[in-house]
């Protein structure tokens, strides 16, 4: 065991306490790693809508058991653990832990996890102490991911709002001619356009309601910026032909509508 933890044996931590209540500030014991585990110094915490949904849900409505320590999107310093680690190695924390025994935990696949029904968790945050406190006790090195000297503040976010449209981008079909229509460019769609520009050849166009978020489109890297009209289906499918794909970030029943009227034959969304 390896370990570079301060005497200082209190951490300040974003707790849920219970159901319906504030989260509350509060003082902490620093976790102390066992076998597998690994301990990582925060240096900084994405608050993600999921957090939102905890904070407001009824009791009974989630599987987690309150306290706990909130926050999923995580990236910092290993200060402390076993195998596989080295003091100052600095890592984002990958968010979905499962039990880390079963078939699909170990082919990484934590968001499966066999055991999902019986576990009071879902990751750091989520029924486990997660990333808005000094320090968070992480499993098992696999969920650490290296980030060299990426700024902290720009890897916590990755972890769930890079992960999240990257698994769509990653299963798209796309030829070098594509098109790629991003509908709804907020925390999600902006990152998608971005990976769209970097891992493809596609013409990337996104629509949304708001002026401000086709800026942000904009500077993301889109090639055509729409602002949603009674007309835009008729725009977008007289300038794709018929998209090769529509990653829709909204979800309401009018986006669905729309993505599926400018999809071409064959097209995924």
């Amino acid at each position: 065991m390896v370990s570079a933890v301060s005497a200082a044996r209190k951490t300040p931590a974003l707790r849920l306490t219970a159901w319906g209540e504030p989260p509350a500030l509060a003082d902490v014991d620093v976790p102390e790693p066992t076998g597998s585990e690994v301990l990582v110094r925060v240096e900084a915490a994405g608050i993600c809508h999921s957090d939102l949904h905890v904070l407001d849900a009824a009791p009974g409505t989630l599987p987690y058991r309150p306290p706990f320590t909130l926050g999923h999107e995580i990236a910092g310093h290993v200060v402390a653990g076993g195998s596989g680690v080295t003091i100052g190695d600095r890592v984002a924390v990958h968010g979905p832990w499962g039990c880390g025994s079963c078939r699909r935990c170990a082919t990484g696949e934590d968001n499966y996890c066999d055991r999902r029904a019986e576990l009071a968790w879902t990751g750091a945050g989520l029924g486990r102490d997660g990333g808005m406190a000094g320090h968070v006790l992480v499993p098992h090195v696999r969920h650490l991911v290296p980030i060299g000297d990426l700024d902290a503040t720009q890897a916590a976010p990755l972890t769930d709002a890079g992960l999240t449209p990257y698994h769509a981008v990653a299963r798209l079909r796309l030829g070098g001619n594509a098109s790629v229509v991003v509908v709804g460019v907020g925390g999600l769609g902006h990152v998608a356009i971005q990976i769209l520009r970097a891992v493809t050849q596609a013409r990337v166009l996104a629509v949304d309601v708001r002026e401000d978020a086709l800026s942000l489109a904009d500077r993301s890297g889109a090639h055509r910026t729409l602002l949603a009209r009674a007309d835009t289906e008729t725009v977008l499918r007289r300038e794709t032909g018929g998209a090769d794909a529509v990653l829709d970030f909204v979800g309401s029943d009018p986006t669905l509508r729309l993505s599926a009227g400018i999809l071409r034959p064959g097209g995924d969304l």
